[in-house]
C-alpha cells in the first residue's frame, strides 16, 4: 500500500477501488462455478459475495460522509467517532 495519500478521501477511494476489485475476483470465481456446474462451491462463495456487498457499501458510506464533512474539522471530529464506532463493532464477538 501507498505511504502517502492525497487526503482522507483518497484514503478511503483507493480502498474502494480495491474492494471493487476483490468484488470482481470473486464474481469470476462464481461464474467458474455456474458454468462447471458447480453448485456446491457455488452455494459456498455466497457468503464471499454477500460479505463483498458489505465491505463495498461501507466504502462508498464513508466516502459520502467525508463529502458531506468537507473541511469542517468539527464534522470530521464526529466522522472519526462514527469510524470508531464501526470499528468496534466489526471487532465485538457475534452473540
Amino acid at each position: 500500500p501507498a505511504k502517502d495519500y492525497k487526503n482522507l478521501q483518497n484514503v478511503f477511494k483507493l480502498l474502494l477501488d480495491h474492494e471493487t476489485r476483490v468484488t470482481e475476483e470473486i464474481n469470476s470465481v462464481v461464474d467458474v462455478c455456474l458454468k462447471e456446474k458447480d453448485y456446491t462451491t457455488h452455494n459456498f462463495m455466497q457468503w464471499y459475495v454477500a460479505e463483498q456487498i458489505e465491505e463495498e457499501t461501507l466504502a462508498r458510506n464513508i466516502l459520502d460522509k467525508l463529502k458531506l464533512v468537507g473541511n469542517d474539522n468539527g464534522a470530521l471530529y464526529m466522522f472519526d467517532r462514527d469510524l470508531q464506532s464501526i470499528s468496534a463493532a466489526a471487532a465485538a464477538p457475534e452473540k
